[in-house]
């Protein structure tokens, strides 16, 4: 092989891994997943418990998202409690069709001392942080997408995705509700979102410890326009 043949080989080589992406090919997989549960309430306001609202929304976006043919699973479907770790591991472990893979979205509702803090955001993994995308507990068919990847390149990939259909939940949520307050996409040292090997976020809906946010938080007509909102966004994917 010539010099120029030889350069022009290690260049579509760099090109290929430059371009080549582990979550190509759409997702095939929701796993769903209600902050807090059963003896975990979550925060609490005015009566209410984060529990309950995290449930409610998360059951119609599962829900939505069926009914578009797409598939989701649910951490936990009733009033239970679970350990973060067995969340990771439902969403780990769940079985996709390869050619797709699987998104994780855990949904929560927000809490501050100021009770006129406000607003809806998603938090995504800080890419500073690495996490072992390969490791013992890592799904046998991520296994075999991620085989030709470096850990650092599993770990750019899961948080240029994740960043991606979070500022798209983020827009969907703004056009859905064009007064309500919008906080965007913050980045979190969040243990869900560090311990799953795919693309991840946490939803933040607002804040429970804001009176005018509280009422609407439990209301069932805003429930279905949020988790309308969220899976609009979320079928784009």
């Amino acid at each position: 092989m010539n010099r120029r043949a030889l350069l022009l080989a290690i260049l579509l080589f760099s090109l290929s891994s430059l371009f080549a992406n582990p979550y190509s090919g759409g997702v095939s997989l929701f796993v769903i997943d209600p902050g807090h549960g059963g003896k975990d309430p979550g925060a609490q306001g005015f009566g209410k418990n984060e529990k309950d609202i995290n449930l409610a929304v998360s059951l119609l976006v599962a829900e939505n998202l069926e009914k578009a043919g797409r598939s989701a699973v649910l951490t936990r479907s009733d009033d239970r409690f679970l350990e973060l770790g067995t969340r990771c591991d439902v969403a780990n472990s769940a079985t996709f069709e390869k050619s797709g893979y699987p998104l994780f979205v855990s949904i929560h509702v927000n809490s501050a001392q100021n009770s006129d803090a406000s607003g809806f955001e998603v938090f995504v993994k800080d890419e500073k942080k690495l996490i072992p995308m390969l490791s013992k507990v890592t799904n046998p068919i991520l296994l075999s997408k991620y085989a030709s990847y470096t850990p650092s390149q599993l770990n750019r990939y899961k948080d240029l995705v994740s960043r991606r259909v979070a500022d798209s939940v983020v827009s969907s949520v703004q056009r859905s509700f064009p007064l309500a307050r919008i906080r965007g996409v913050k980045k979190g040292d969040l243990y869900v979102l560090n311990c799953t090997w795919m693309p991840s976020i946490l939803i933040e809906l607002g804040f429970i410890s804001n009176e005018d946010e509280n009422g609407r938080l439990g209301d069932g007509s805003w429930q279905q326009r949020m988790a309308a909102a969220i899976s609009d966004a979320l079928l784009g994917y």
